[in-house]
């Protein structure tokens, strides 16, 4: 709860919407073997700064938040050290999330001597789109045995190495769905579904069967269903 006011606090003042990954943050696992998350209370027990680590292999990703009556007083500064100070040995890379309109997070990660890397772009659907089937494609829920297929799918689609497939949560079938083309195996997405959004990442078709409608077929019945039950579809 206390993270979830934060969130809102920030985004409110910065009017801007934060890449929280509530799916993970959620997670009975988490900050289990190893710290993922780092806070930063006052002496009433206020949270006022906190840092979420998501390890996605030998690649990190993290996400800081400061309220914002409480900002350039080392607040965030404090947090990103213990971070690095517990991360960057296993990490090959540190990724900072930011939005694009966060001036404050752009000036942080300028004073921590970040680089720009690369950009993630959100689409949203707020009306049941004009359906769109494609005869042997069946969409269903993963099991534990679709573990491999999945981490192939990772590797080909997202540029991830065996061994960082390998670090991947152990729970990573829990929300994804399996695309199977004549039976057989093509592909793969990730719904999250919160109150009353739901969205779709980690979508990935093989590159063989790319180009063949099948994507689209995916999605548009995936975000189908998704608004019919009153979700806007991220």
């Amino acid at each position: 709860k206390a993270i979830h006011a934060l969130q809102q606090k920030v985004e409110h003042y910065d009017k801007t919407k934060l890449k929280m990954n509530w799916d993970m943050l959620a997670q009975q696992n988490r900050s289990e073997s190893k710290t993922e998350d780092y806070f930063h209370y006052d002496e009433k027990g206020t949270l006022l700064g906190y840092l979420a680590v998501f390890p996605f292999g030998k690649k990190v990703e993290c996400l800081c938040l400061v309220d914002p009556e409480y900002r350039r007083r080392g607040i965030a500064r404090h947090l990103m050290t213990q971070a690095l100070s517990d991360w960057q040995q296993q990490a090959a890379s540190f990724l900072i999330n930011t939005p694009e309109n966060a001036t404050n997070g752009h000036a942080f990660c300028r004073a921590v001597g970040s680089v720009y890397q690369f950009s993630e772009h959100q689409m949203v659907c707020r009306e049941i789109p004009m359906p769109c089937s494609k005869e042997g494609i069946r969409i269903r829920p993963a099991v534990s045995s679709d573990q491999a297929s999945i981490q192939c799918l990772d590797k080909e689609g997202f540029g991830l190495s065996k061994e960082e497939t390998n670090h991947l949560r152990p729970d990573e079938v829990n929300g994804t769905y399996i695309v199977e083309a004549a039976g057989e195996v093509v592909g793969k997405l990730r719904v999250q579904r919160q109150k009353e959004e739901s969205w779709i990442y980690g979508f990935v078709i093989k590159k063989e069967e790319r180009g063949k409608g099948i994507g689209r077929a995916v999605l548009t019945d995936i975000v189908h269903r998704e608004v019919r039950n009153g979700k806007t579809v991220w």
